[in-house]
């Protein structure tokens, strides 16, 4: 809005003032219907944000109930000092289980004759090491003719894969080791020599023939019987033997029967559960923030009677408690509020007692996760009723915005308007009074 520089000229009147105190008094009334219009906006675009997080967060909480996830989750159960562990995938079949560790797998383990330092000169040639699926070919000569040469050029050979070669200074000297990486006796290590000045004989082993180097510990596989089936096996982690469940052998134990118990886990069924009475809670208690009416103050939320609210409300509440029978078989009752409360006990009871009615509330087109799946996403997806009513804001906001443009440009012209007619009257009233003083004088009335 233009200001204005100039008082009355002749006339003494303060034509600045009375044009703002007029232009005032005209704007008024409308930037404060204008700022109503702006502070109901702004407190509807925060209540919706408020809502739909809350909602966003119970439809996380529902799809992981519906998932299957927590239903699926299992455990097991091993007697204290059982010679083996165990855990259960997802979805993994419920069972007992009679367990005997026969003999665990081992890494085989050879060790050189003793010589002098690792400097010691061990002879030339090429010494080819198998172990398992990998076989190296290392070279020995004049440049790394020792053994500690040898050790670095297996090392650098193998890099990691399939054997390891390291030296043991024992009381008689210096032994050359090799050990293999992996268990079983797939993986069991030969090592031949070739050329050179034949010094490397010393380091080969290929039973039943050449054993020149001495077995420390020996290559053998895990043997294991579920419910009197055995199994043998390079490793002794088995994760095929029984479905969906990984079995880490530690010790044998021949003759010895360890139950192994395959069961759903009730603490992620419980957690899975609780996430969503705290998020249904939460939902329900955004709702009454969002809606409330103080009768006191006479002061209404910004979402009070909404009828988008009002819909959803009653869908969540409806299908809530339609379900109230197979709830409360899992622990979950709804209080006089409207909100969930869960006793987890008697969730873990219900869970062991009877898992249908969770199969029934969690599981399913006619679920409860369903019904309360397909009301959050019509809510929540991209062009569903939030996001609708979001864009119906902004076009409010946007609205109000060019009001507020429009009555500057308004009030721009009111202003201009009054400025001529009290311009104008400064100029009449300079006159008369200027023709007023001429009268006076000429009818000599002046002194």
């Amino acid at each position: 809005m233009s200001s204005m520089s100039a008082g009355g000229i002749g006339s003494g009147l303060d034509v600045n003032s009375i044009v703002q105190q007029l232009v005032a008094a005209e704007r008024g009334p409308a930037d404060a219907r204008l700022d109503r219009t702006d502070r109901r906006l702004q407190a509807e675009v925060s209540a919706i944000g408020t809502l739909r997080a809350a909602f966003s967060g119970l439809r996380t909480a529902v799809d992981a109930l519906s998932s299957n996830t927590a239903a699926l989750a299992r455990k097991t159960t091993l007697p204290d000092g059982a010679g083996l562990t165990a855990s259960a995938a997802s979805g993994a079949a419920i069972g007992h289980y009679q367990v005997e560790v026969l003999a665990v797998a081992s890494a085989q383990k050879l060790s050189s004759g003793h010589y002098a330092t690792a400097d010691t000169q061990v002879g030339t040639g090429t010494l080819t090491l198998t172990s398992g699926t990998m076989t190296v070919s290392v070279d020995i000569d004049d440049s790394n003719n020792s053994l500690g040469g040898l050790r670095d050029a297996i090392n650098a050979k193998a890099a990691g894969k399939g054997l390891v070669a390291t030296i043991v200074q024992a009381d008689d000297g210096a032994h050359l080791v090799l050990g293999a990486l992996s268990t079983g006796t797939a993986n069991a290590i030969t090592v031949s020599a070739s050329g050179g000045d034949g010094g490397l004989a010393a380091f080969t082993y290929d039973p039943p023939g050449t054993t020149s180097l001495t077995e420390l510990n020996p290559a053998t596989d895990a043997q294991v019987k579920v419910d009197g089936m055995l199994r043998t096996s390079a490793s002794n982690s088995i994760t095929d033997l029984i479905g969906g469940v990984t079995l880490n052998l530690t010790r044998a134990e021949p003759g010895t029967l360890r139950e192994l118990v395959v069961s759903g886990d009730p603490a992620a069924q419980r957690s899975a559960a609780r996430s969503f009475v705290n998020a249904y809670n939460a939902s329900i208690a955004t709702i009454a923030t969002t809606t409330a009416y103080n009768p006191s103050t006479q002061v209404a939320a910004a979402l009070n009677g909404d009828s988008l609210v009002r819909s959803a409300s009653r869908d969540l509440r409806d299908q809530v408690s339609n379900q109230v029978t197979d709830l409360k078989a899992i622990g979950i009752t709804i209080k006089k509020d409207g909100s969930l409360a869960m006793d987890d006990t008697a969730f873990d009871a219900g869970m062991a007692n009877d898992p249908g009615p969770a199969t029934r509330l969690f599981t399913g087109d006619a679920s409860l996760a369903k019904g309360l799946g397909d009301t959050l996403d019509r809510l929540l997806d991209t062009g569903g009723q939030f996001q609708g009513r979001s864009e119906s804001l902004d076009r409010m906001t946007r609205a109000l915005a060019n009001d507020r443009s429009a009555l500057d440009r308004r009030m721009d012209q009111v202003q201009a308007r009054y400025r001529a007619q009290f311009v104008a009257l400064d100029g009449l009233v300079s006159k008369l009074q200027s023709t007023g003083s001429f009268l006076i004088q000429q009818l000599g009335l002046s002194g």
